[in-house]
């Protein structure tokens, strides 16, 4: 019976610490969340993110028709985390040709750069030879599982030029 009552008691003991523990994955989230808003306004402390919470960042305005969901595009991308660290980018003549999706048909956690949710938005705001910064987190990007370069819960930094935009015909 005591051993009992002394299992009983190390049991309580351990789920109460565990369930007063803080969710580490809440914590992580917080700390990128923090270190992306220091590096807004050490960078670029003027610009407001979108409702999304993607920073655009227009560098040329580019010609022709907006970009629109279902079109198809070529980019030249160069991705990198807050600190430089390389992530990934198109070649200098290779050009990633993607068609731009609507955010519901994109996972929260992207497995390469042609599939981050910021990366489509900002397609929409973009035409044949606009070029882009965009800043953006987690959420936006590889979340909280991450990928070769960029661990979860990082926040990212992507320079985008459309090279070629085809549009998808107007149906009436």
């Amino acid at each position: 019976m005591k051993r009992f009552i002394l299992l009983l008691l190390i049991a309580s003991a351990g789920i109460f610490f565990v369930s007063c523990k803080e969710n580490s994955y809440e914590k992580q989230r917080q700390n990128e969340l923090k270190k992306l808003g220091e590096f807004m306004r050490a960078h670029y402390a003027g610009v407001t993110p979108r409702p999304t919470g993607l920073y655009f960042i227009p560098l040329e305005e580019g010609s022709g028709d907006s970009i629109r969901i279902g079109d198809r595009v070529q980019i030249f991308h160069e991705t990198m985390t807050l600190d430089s660290g390389y992530v990934s980018r198109t070649g200098p003549y290779e050009p990633l040709e993607i068609i731009v999706q609507h955010p519901g048909q994109l996972s929260r956690s992207a497995n390469s750069a042609g599939q981050t949710l910021a990366l489509h938005e900002a397609l929409t705001y973009m035409k044949k030879g606009s070029k882009a910064r965009l800043i953006f987190d987690s959420s936006l990007g590889f979340g909280q599982i991450g990928i070769m370069g960029a661990p979860g819960f990082t926040s990212i930094i992507m320079e985008v030029e459309v090279y070629k935009h085809f549009p998808v015909p107007k149906t009436n």
